[in-house]
């Protein structure tokens, strides 16, 4: 019986606790913390060394969590316009602290770097209302002038720095200057050289109020500061009032300036000098030689022997594409080779005439195309041409030099100062890290050099494309072969092609080497009487018969002479005869330049403001900076 009255009394107890539980405040996981500045009071006095005692007075409001800690850091050296920062004090309202490292309360350390000092300074876990006083001497703080007029020595200090993580409702700066030492005016005027900006803008939320006496200038904000709000105080005083010597920052800078005008100075002459030279250069060795000699507008024949692959490499000094296809024409022309179309592919068939009258690349590339078979289609070259592309390059480039028409191979020329650009261009890249290393950050034109000398280096790039000469042989070929390509490009203008038509075979090559197949094949279908080249038997082709091996083979006359048959003739055999042909070849044409150059698909499947006149030291900016906070 008593177990059970037990049992029945923790029954009724369990509800009981449950809504005790739910009433109860819950603490949270984290108590958050913040503060703000009701003021942010700084008071600079200069003394009559030059040096500057700086007392700030922080008053704070905390709440959440308690706060243990205060920091603040100063820039020093060029980055802070000062050369030390000494004699660094804390205290608060019940007194001074003690320098120490054990980061106990009422304790401060400093950590001194090359380029700033940092205070910690540690007290008892705080919340609300706290007033902190930071003091410390800045040596070197004063911008020193010269005697010229206007030109005075100056206290420009960031008196509350950027880097403050909340608020400042209230802030009043007061600068003291020595006895006998007053802000300098304008001249003609009762206005003084004092001034306030916020965030780098001189403004008029700051009021300036210059003493009686003329030696203390107060500046008070009507506004409060925003986080990350930077206030800079300025004012100047005649040079020579005191005896103050040049800051050895202000030394540096002043000597970076000196160097970064000689700097600059020499990169303005390289920049100018450089692209001059490479002009030079182009005019001295990459330009062709002036023979004086006239030639006609245009040339009705071709002016020597020279194959039409040689000519179109001489007069733009490439081995291209068209020049390789040209080839393929002309050996067809000449009987060492015939072009069948079939309906979805080309075929090139070797005749039985010998080769040994070719010229090397000719030779080249009939062994490069048959590759030791009697006939080859053009889609069975697919992948596997292109890799021989570089070799009759090559060839062409040394026909060139071996008829003495170029000194030396164009392609060689193009890429040895293709390599000293490349040469100069690493030069600019790594002047653009080792120059400034080496004067120093201060010198701010240091990379100016290295734009310098990458702009020549681009100069030399683009003129290594313009920089193979021609010999005076080489020289007076080019311009009758121009000659003779303007007779080509206009030929409609200067004869009838209805008494032409043979010339459309014996010039294709030519026209092709040049660029103008496609405008030579376009104007000679419009003529009915051109006869079709008889190594070319386009598709469909009627007239012609077919022969056991299933290619087509030309008709022949009465008697077995061989019949060529002519656009004439096919149009009248079959409707649309003449686009046919004149399709089929350009098409060919076309195709044969893709896939003569073709290569294999990767295998990853990739695609490719202040006082106009006024104060002088103009370019400095002001000294102090760095941060204020506490955590």
């Amino acid at each position: 019986m008593t177990n059970y009255l037990k049992q029945y009394q923790r029954f009724l107890l369990l509800p009981f606790l449950l809504f005790i539980l739910l009433l109860a405040p819950r603490p949270s996981a984290a108590q958050t913390k913040s503060f703000y500045w009701e003021r942010f009071d700084v008071d600079i006095t200069l003394l009559e060394n030059g040096d500057m005692r700086i007392v700030e007075t922080q008053t704070l409001n905390f709440s959440g969590a308690p706060f243990t800690y205060g920091y603040g850091s100063i820039y020093t050296g060029s980055n802070g316009n000062n050369d030390a920062i000494t004699d660094i004090n804390v205290r608060d309202q019940n007194g001074a602290y003690t320098e120490s490292g054990s980061n106990s309360p009422r304790t401060f350390e400093i950590d001194r770097s090359s380029d700033e000092v940092t205070i910690n300074w540690y007290f008892e876990p705080t919340v609300g209302r706290s007033s902190y006083q930071f003091s410390y001497t800045v040596k070197g703080g004063v911008q020193v002038g010269s005697f010229e007029e206007g030109d005075g020595d100056q206290i420009y200090w960031k008196a509350i720095p950027a880097d403050h993580p909340a608020p400042i409702e209230a802030s009043t700066v007061v600068i003291h200057l020595p006895e006998g030492v007053k802000p300098q005016q304008y001249t003609g005027t009762t206005d003084y050289l004092v001034a306030a900006y916020l965030d780098g803008n001189e403004t008029s939320g700051v009021q300036i109020q210059v003493g009686d006496d003329g030696r203390t200038i107060t500046y008070t904000a009507l506004q409060s500061l925003a986080t990350g709000e930077q206030l800079e105080v300025r004012v100047q005083f005649p040079h020579g009032l005191l005896d103050i010597p040049t800051p050895n920052w202000q030394t540096k800078a002043q000597r970076a300036d000196a160097i970064s005008l000689v700097v600059l100075v020499i990169a303005l002459l390289m920049l100018v000098g450089g692209p001059l030279l490479v002009l030079l250069l182009w005019y001295v060795r990459g330009r062709d030689p002036d023979l004086g000699i006239v030639v006609p507008d245009y040339i009705t024949e071709p002016p020597d022997d020279l194959p039409p692959a040689v000519v179109g490499t001489l007069v733009d000094e490439k081995a291209d594409m068209r020049d390789i296809i040209s080839t393929l024409l002309d050996l067809s022309r000449r009987g060492y080779m015939t072009i069948t179309e079939e309906e979805r592919s080309h075929f090139f068939t070797r005749t039985q005439k010998s080769d040994s009258d070719l010229r090397p690349f000719e030779r080249q590339f009939l062994k490069d195309i048959f590759r030791g078979k009697e006939q080859r289609s053009l889609t069975s070259l697919r992948y596997k041409f292109a890799n021989k592309l570089p070799k009759l390059r090559k060839l062409l480039y040394q026909e060139l030099v071996n008829d003495e028409l170029v000194p030396r191979s164009p392609e060689s020329v193009r890429n040895n100062y293709g390599c000293f650009s490349f040469i100069v261009l690493a030069l600019a890249v790594g002047s653009f890290f080792a120059v400034p290393g080496i004067l120093g950050t201060e010198v701010l034109t240091a990379v100016c050099p290295a734009f310098a000398l990458g702009l020549t280096g681009v100069a030399f790039f683009i003129a290594s494309r313009y920089m193979p000469a021609k010999t005076p042989k080489g020289a007076e070929a080019a311009a009758k072969w121009e000659a003779f390509k303007n007779y080509l490009q206009k030929i409609d203008e200067y004869q009838n092609l209805e008494d032409a038509g043979e010339i459309f075979e014996k010039y294709l090559a030519y026209a092709t080497a040049f660029g103008l197949e496609r405008s030579w094949i376009r104007k000679f279908t419009a003529v009915p009487t051109t006869p079709i080249p008889t190594w070319y038997q386009p598709y469909p082709f009627y007239g012609y018969n077919r022969g056991h091996s299933g290619r087509r083979s030309a008709a022949a006359k009465p008697g077995g002479a061989m019949q060529a048959p002519t656009l004439e003739g096919m149009s009248g055999s079959m409707t649309g005869g003449l686009e046919s042909m004149s399709k089929g070849l350009t098409r060919m044409l076309s195709s044969t330049n893709t896939i003569l150059k073709s290569t294999p698909p990767s295998s990853s499947g990739g695609s490719s403001g202040g006082f106009s006149g006024g104060f002088s030291g103009g370019g400095f900016s002001s000294g102090g900076g760095g941060s204020r906070g506490f955590g």
